[in-house]
């Protein structure tokens, strides 16, 4: 122990003290070293085994826009055929020539909002033909309605009816008569505001 307290050597003591000092200072020095590599590599164990932060990501939710809420609730917007459907039958469908056949048309909302139909908006028509031969065309004869005026704001499952009827003649398209029809089998085409039914068959006979 004294030689620790009190160097021995041919030099002075404060030079061995200064020696010792840089000894413990260097060897301060290598602890923390190793301490740092050592933390250093615990660190990046540590890291490598984290789990993946979770995906927070969700999926867009799919709304429709106010706009087209507005349209489809409008009822003032004119029926479509999504909206609509127009049936047309003859009733009778067997009549006699020189009489006028009649057709009940009937109408039926089967869309899901309300929209407005009227029996006199463009593309509401009458054709009447036997095969290719055209005998009458109701946009020959503008002045002519072809139903009575109605106008209606469908709503889902509502349905109205109206009725048509044709005289029975052969027409020019400048709406001239040209003569009764002949006994035959015959089709009607009607459509109302563009939206058109099935042809109805019926028969004139003598």
């Amino acid at each position: 122990m004294d030689g620790l307290r009190r160097p021995v050597g041919d030099e002075e003591p404060r030079v061995y003290w200064v020696r010792r000092a840089v000894v413990l200072v260097a060897i301060a020095v290598l602890a923390v070293v190793i301490w740092l590599v050592i933390r250093g590599l615990t660190s990046s164990g540590d890291e490598g085994t984290d789990s993946p932060a979770p995906d927070t990501t969700t999926s867009p939710t799919v709304t429709q826009s106010a706009g087209a809420q507005a349209v489809d609730n409008d009822p003032s917007r004119p029926c479509t055929a999504e909206d609509v459907q127009v049936t047309s039958v003859a009733s009778p469908t067997q009549v006699n020539v020189g009489s006028m056949p009649a057709f009940e048309v009937s109408v039926e909302h089967v869309g899901s909002a309300a929209c407005k139909l009227s029996t006199t908006s463009d593309g509401t028509a009458m054709v009447i033909r036997s095969g290719e031969d055209k005998y009458y065309d109701s946009t020959w004869c503008p002045d002519t309605p072809l139903f009575a005026d109605a106008e209606w704001i469908l709503q889902p499952g509502d349905r109205e009816a109206v009725q048509a009827t044709w005289t029975g003649q052969r027409y020019s398209e400048s709406c001239e008569p040209q003569g009764e029809a002949a006994a035959g089998y015959y089709l009607s085409a009607i459509s109302i505001g563009g939206i058109a039914a099935a042809e109805a068959q019926f028969q004139m006979v003598s």
